[in-house]
């Protein structure tokens, strides 16, 4: 019965092909990671975040306009001015909320202004009306498994 041998060229081979394999799964890693990063720091679309915000104070019931959107890298964060009609005089009113980024293409605030108010805190306790900003691009690169199982819009 003959032994099985290698010789040492074939182990310092194989031995490199291994590390290189390694390596490159670290390096996949590191940049998705770091694509991860300059995503979050990359301002969405101006009118993309206003059509958002219109659209969801239009469906919980009190339509607002947004007056001013101001784009912060330090967080990064959005504050966001709009007015809207007070139902009970029908002047205009205006306010402001903060939309924070929580990954994966999204960002989250909450109005805490009188028609956006609820009678009952959510599941967190908030008392405001969430509103969730998706920034399509990022959105539409997950499979729409992921889109659903996360409750993402594409």
């Amino acid at each position: 019965m003959k032994s099985f041998r290698i010789s040492l060229s074939t182990a310092l081979l194989l031995t490199a092909v291994v590390a290189l394999c390694i390596a490159l799964v670290q390096a996949r890693a590191h940049i998705a990671r770091l694509e991860s990063e300059i995503g979050s720091l990359i301002p969405l679309r101006t009118l993309d975040i206003i059509a958002q915000v219109e659209a969801a104070t239009e469906s919980a019931g009190a339509p607002a306009m947004v007056e001013l959107l101001a784009f912060s890298g330090n967080g990064p964060t959005y504050r966001v001015a709009f007015t809207y009609l007070d139902a009970n005089t029908g002047t205009p009113k205006s306010s402001s909320f903060i939309l924070t980024h929580k990954g994966d293409g999204r960002y989250s605030g909450h109005l805490r202004t009188g028609p956006y108010l609820r009678n009952e805190p959510d599941e967190k306790g908030e008392w405001g009306t969430e509103v969730v900003v998706w920034d399509k691009d990022v959105v539409n690169a997950f499979p729409p498994e992921r889109r659903a199982g996360q409750g993402m819009g594409g």
